[in-house]
This record gives structure tokens, C-alpha cells and sequence, in this order.
């Protein structure tokens, strides 16, 4: 506990060049240190640091030698995470390690980082984890990320099935709240044209249905609250209110979704009708 707390000061108090070589010292004794309880903070902090010392170098010096002087410290830190970064993307401590690397690591590093991520995309999204570490990726990720999950997401009602479970359910929320207008719009699209059958074997709206889900009322609360294209906004309050006895008598949708629907579309109830609860 100590000693880890000893280290963390002097990334902060040593000259750069001496952190610097701190760091590099830490090659082969990586992933020992990201499976302890305390040694994982110390390599999240070296990441911080070292990270900011290159960005510094390249954006606020003007100089690429310096910068690549930093960066080359933290490659054994880099090489060791990514050859077991499905392991340590679904391990407790590992899993801040690689957020980490995702939030502060710039170029050519931080592309090494996320293309390893989304190489394991399949197993991550729904690891209790592992969908950490994904939903950081959608955050401080490329456009071209976001596209390869997307298409993950079209057909097959994968969207509707993701959105009812848990964890994949954050990822799904963070698609809709992260992504561009076109990304965001073919996944309210996608809900908008899925269907579900009921336990009576009735065919219903994925939107009513995942309304009423406990995990994906949540997705259509975020589609409601960041949906910008009014055609698909008054769709979806369309879907909401046909079936408004039903969302009602359901006690996780009165509270998610029929409450948002009462308070925030205003226009739409002018143009369409009214609302009575």
C-alpha cells in the first residue's frame, strides 16, 4: 500500500526524463503489477502522466523528438496490455487500466489501443467489465469505431436484444448519446422498424416492447431525450401514445418513459392531440 503510494509521488515530483525512465522500467513486470490491488494504480498514473508529458511535447513545444521520447517509455506498458487485452478488459483492475489508455493516450498509441478493443468487441459488451471499458472507447473513440459497432447493431432485432440485456444496454444508450446524426438516426430507425412477440405470442412495436423491458426503457428514454430528426421524434411519441393504456398500467414505463413523454414534447401533443393521465 505504501510503497505504491511512494511511487505515485515521484511520477508527479521527478523530472520528466527520470519518470520517463521509471516507467520503462516497469517492462515485463506489467501485468503482475495491473492484477494487484495496488500496483494497478500505479500503472494507471503512469499512463496519466507520461501521456500528458507527450502531449505536451507535441502540441505545446512543437517537438516530435520529445514526444516520441515519452511515448517509447510507455510502450512496454502499451505491448503488454494489448497482447492480453481481453483478458484484462474483463478483469476488475485491468479493466481502469485500459480506460486509462483509451481517456489519455495519444497517436500512434491510443489506434494500436482501440483497435485491439474493438478486435474483442463481441466479448466485451456484455461483460460485467468489459462493457466498461466499451462504452469509454464510444466516448474517446474513432468515428470508424463507432461505425463497426453499428453495423453490429442492424438486423436481426440485435438492437432490441441488446437493449434488454443489463450491460449491453449501457453500450446501446451510449451509441445513441455519442454518435453522429446518421449513427443515431439508423438506430432509432432500426427500433422504430423491429417487432417483438409477447408471452400471448402477439406481434407488438420493439419500441413498446422495450419500453416495458427493465433495462431498455432506459434506451428509449435516451432516443427520446437525443433524437434531433422531428420526423423520427414524432414516431416515436406516435408508437408511445397509440399504446399509452398499456405503457401506463406498466409501473417501470410510467416512471421512465410516460413521464418524459408528458414533460418534454409539448409540440408534439399541440400538433398531434393530448395527453391525459
Amino acid at each position: 500500500v505504501y510503497g505504491c503510494r511512494v511511487v505515485q509521488k515521484a511520477l508527479d515530483a521527478l523530472p520528466k526524463g527520470q519518470v520517463a525512465k521509471l516507467v520503462s522500467a516497469f517492462e515485463g513486470r506489467v501485468l503482475p503489477f495491473i492484477h494487484d490491488r495496488n500496483g494497478n494504480h500505479v500503472i494507471q498514473k503512469s499512463i496519466i502522466v507520461i501521456s500528458n508529458f507527450a502531449k505536451q511535447a507535441r502540441e505545446g513545444e512543437r517537438c516530435e523528438e520529445m514526444a516520441s521520447f515519452f511515448l517509447e517509455s510507455l510502450d512496454p506498458i502499451i505491448n503488454e496490455v494489448i497482447r492480453d487485452m481481453e483478458g484484462l478488459s474483463r478483469h476488475p483492475y485491468g479493466c481502469r487500466v485500459v480506460q486509462r489508455m483509451v481517456e489519455y493516450c495519444i497517436e500512434p498509441q491510443k489506434s494500436r489501443i482501440l483497435d485491439s478493443i474493438i478486435a474483442h468487441h463481441n466479448l466485451l459488451v456484455d461483460d460485467q467489465y468489459g462493457n466498461y471499458v466499451f462504452q469509454r472507447s464510444l466516448s474517446y473513440g474513432r468515428v470508424q469505431d463507432r461505425e463497426t459497432i453499428l453495423e453490429t447493431f442492424l438486423g436481426g432485432n440485435n438492437v432490441v436484444r441488446m437493449s434488454m440485456r443489463k450491460l449491453a444496454s449501457n453500450v446501446v444508450e451510449m451509441m445513441i448519446k455519442h454518435g453522429n446524426e446518421y449513427e443515431r438516426q439508423t438506430l432509432v430507425q432500426e427500433m422504430l422498424n423491429s417487432t417483438c412477440v409477447d408471452q400471448r405470442g402477439n406481434t407488438l412495436s420493439a419500441v413498446v416492447a422495450m419500453s416495458m423491458d427493465a433495462y431498455a426503457n432506459y434506451v428509449v428514454k435516451t432516443a427520446m431525450d437525443f433524437t434531433e430528426n422531428s420526423h423520427q421524434r414524432d414516431q416515436l411519441f406516435g408508437v408511445l401514445v397509440s399504446h399509452l393504456n398499456e405503457l401506463v398500467s406498466d409501473g417501470i414505463t410510467f416512471s421512465i418513459v410516460v413521464v418524459n413523454i408528458a414533460t418534454s414534447t409539448n409540440t408534439y401533443f399541440l400538433q398531434h392531440g393530448h395527453l391525459v393521465l
